[in-house]
């Protein structure tokens, strides 16, 4: 296994960088590339840390300075392919809304922190066993019904804007 990892570590760093030079990219494959771009960084810090200390006496397999002068390098990279993607989903409006691909990204944010905000509305106090006997009864002061039916509604917004983005992922080129 230390062998298997230890090959694509030495791939990562004999490959050269083909971001820059692939101007037709979509952005759904920037957003592949920029998740595998931080796997491979991640690989490196690991292989780094695993390899600041050494048996001395015994030459190093991996020279922690050089595998910090590639972590930096993909750092680098890594901030330019964001760069690249958030001025495409800046610049990008979504079709039929008022609104760029960031600002969508945002919104579909916003509507899953509000689901999750109503979904734990009526979550029962983990105290509810242990309550005083002096303890009146509560009664809920929201229609579950209604706070259901919003929830459906905005699970439905979410999958419509969703829908779209991922729409616009694989039809908009990255800006260079």
């Amino acid at each position: 296994m230390h062998t298997k990892r230890l090959n694509s570590i030495n791939d990562l760093s004999v490959r050269e960088y083909k971001m820059n030079e692939n101007k037709n990219m979509k952005l759904g494959e920037a957003l592949t590339e920029l998740k595998r771009e931080q796997n491979r960084l991640a690989r490196l810090i690991l292989l780094r840390k695993e390899h600041v200390y050494r048996e001395e006496g015994k030459p190093a397999r991996f020279d922690p300075q050089a595998l910090t002068k590639e972590i930096n390098k993909k750092g680098d990279q890594i901030r330019n392919l964001k760069l690249r993607i958030q001025c495409t989903n800046i610049a990008t409006k979504v079709p039929e809304e008022k609104m760029t691909v960031a600002e969508a990204i945002i919104k579909m944010n916003d509507i899953r922190n509000e689901i999750k905000n109503l979904a734990g509305l009526f979550e029962r106090r983990s105290s509810y066993l242990f309550r005083d006997k002096d303890e009146v009864k509560k009664t809920t002061a929201i229609d579950e019904r209604k706070v259901e039916e919003e929830i459906e509604k905005l699970e439905k917004e979410k999958t419509r804007l969703d829908n779209k983005i991922q729409t616009i992922n694989w039809t908009t080129t990255v800006q260079a």
